[in-house]
C-alpha cells in the first residue's frame, strides 16, 4: 500500500496544483467530452425529421444506438487527456505512477481480474434469469451488433480505465498524502465513486440501494488497489463489468442503452444489491491469500 500511495511523492504536489488539475481534469471531462454529443443534439433538431428526437431521460430516438454510443463514449478520450495533462505538465510525473510503483503495466494480473469478474457476472445473470423466467429477452440484432462489438472493445476499456486512473489512481494517492489508514481510503473512494454515479437514471429506482452498489464497488476496488499496492486488479474488474453490461445484458433503465444480446426488462434493486454484495465477498475472498504488498522501489 506504502509503495502505490508513495508514488504521489515523485511529483510536486502543492495544494494548488491539485485545484488546477481539477479544474483541467473536468474541463476536459465535462465540457470537452459533451462536445460529440452536442453536435450529435444539433443534428436532431436541424434534420427536420419528426422521428430523431432528445427525450427528457438524456437518450436520443431515432438515432442509431452504434451512434449515440460512441458520441457519448468520447468523453472519456477527454477525460484521459485531462488526467494525463494534470499528472505530467501539472503534477510532474509519469503516467504509469497512476498505475504502479514498477516499471511495467502486470497485463497478467490484470487480465485475472477481468476474468474472475466478468465470470461472476455471468453467474448472477444466470441464476437470475433462472429465478425470474422472462426478465431476460433476446434482442439480437445482428446489424447493429456485429459493428458495436468492434466500438465496445475499443470505448469501454478506455472509459473504464480513465475512471479508474482518476478515482484509484489520482484521487486515492492524493488523499495517501494526508491519509495512511486502509479504511478509511477505501470509505472515501467509495463514497467518491458513488457521487456522479447517483446521477445515472437507474438511481431514481432506489437511491439507498443503488448508492449501496455504486459505494460497494467502489470501494471494493480501491481496497484490493491498497492491498495489491497497484491498479491492475481494479483496471480488469471494471472493464469486465462494464464490457458485460453493455455486451451481454443491459437493461431497460441505463445511462447508455447498448444493443446488447439481451435486455433485461426489469432492474431489480435488491437483486442487484445482494448479488453484488456476494460477487464483492468472492473477488476478495479469492485473492485473498495472493495480495502482494508491494514494498519495491518506487519507480523513479
Amino acid at each position: 500500500m506504502d509503495a502505490y500511495l508513495d508514488l504521489a511523492r515523485l511529483g510536486k504536489n502543492h495544494w494548488w496544483r491539485y485545484i488546477v488539475s481539477l479544474l483541467v481534469i473536468f474541463f476536459s471531462w465535462q465540457i470537452v467530452g459533451a462536445v460529440p454529443v452536442i453536435l450529435l443534439l444539433i443534428w436532431t433538431q436541424l434534420d427536420n425529421s419528426p422521428s430523431t428526437s432528445f427525450t427528457a431521460d438524456g437518450n436520443f430516438q431515432g438515432i442509431s444506438l452504434n451512434i449515440t454510443f460512441t458520441a457519448f463514449m468520447l468523453a472519456s478520450w477527454a477525460f484521459l487527456a485531462g488526467i494525463f495533462i494534470a499528472i505530467r505538465f501539472i503534477h510532474g510525473r509519469r503516467f504509469l505512477t497512476l498505475i504502479t510503483p514498477h516499471s511495467r503495466i502486470d497485463w497478467k494480473r490484470l487480465f485475472q481480474g477481468f476474468g474472475l469478474w466478468f465470470g461472476l457476472m455471468v453467474l448472477i445473470a444466470v441464476v437470475e434469469a433462472a429465478l425470474y423466467p422472462g426478465r431476460y429477452v433476446w434482442t439480437f440484432d445482428r446489424r447493429a451488433y456485429l459493428p458495436f462489438i468492434f466500438l465496445a472493445l475499443i470505448l469501454i476499456p478506455i472509459q473504464t480505465s480513465a475512471e479508474e486512473l482518476f478515482f484509484r489512481g489520482y484521487l486515492l494517492q492524493g488523499f495517501g498524502l494526508r491519509i495512511r489508514n486502509l479504511w478509511v481510503l477505501t470509505f472515501l473512494s467509495g463514497f467518491l465513486f458513488m457521487l456522479p454515479h447517483l446521477l445515472n437514471p437507474e438511481a431514481k429506482l432506489d437511491y439507498w440501494l443503488m448508492g449501496l452498489n455504486y459505494f460497494s464497488i467502489g470501494a471494493m476496488l480501491a481496497y484490493v488497489t491498497l492491498r495489491e499496492g497497484r491498479l491492475e486488479l481494479a483496471l480488469g474488474v471494471h472493464a469486465a463489468n462494464n464490457l458485460f453490461t453493455a455486451l451481454f445484458a443491459n437493461t431497460v433503465i441505463t445511462v447508455l442503452p447498448t444493443p446488447s444480446l439481451f435486455t433485461i426488462q426489469e432492474l431489480d434493486v435488491n437483486y442487484s444489491t445482494i448479488a453484488l454484495l456476494v460477487a464483492i465477498l468472492v473477488f476478495v475472498l479469492t485473492f485473498w491469500r495472493s495480495f502482494r504488498q508491494r514494498t519495491s522501489t518506487p519507480i523513479p
